[in-house]
């Protein structure tokens, strides 16, 4: 869902909130409430889905490298000190 659509959904449910007799005011209402919304969005410092997917690609294959780099670690000092106790 990207930013725009999800303001202009919430102003929607926003404004079927409002009393049948009050249709007068909704587009008014409605522009009023953009401005406070948007701001509040931007406030809360949100990333889109596609940002968010690729953070966690990216966070898959270095819990993946840090792996790999441990076990490689472990071999090494396992070397290390067999080679330590043959001296």
């Amino acid at each position: 869902m990207t930013e725009k659509f999800a303001i202009t959904d919430l102003l929607k449910q926003a404004t079927s909130l409002l009393p049948a007799n009050a249709a007068h005011i909704r587009d008014e209402f409605e522009q009023n409430l953009r401005p406070l919304v948007e701001a509040s969005f931007a406030k809360m410092n949100l990333v889109t889905r596609e940002e968010f997917d690729q953070q966690l690609a990216l966070l898959s294959r270095l819990e993946e490298k840090t792996a790999a780099l441990e076990a490689e670690l472990e071999i090494l000092r396992a070397s290390t000190t067999g080679n330590k106790d043959h001296h």
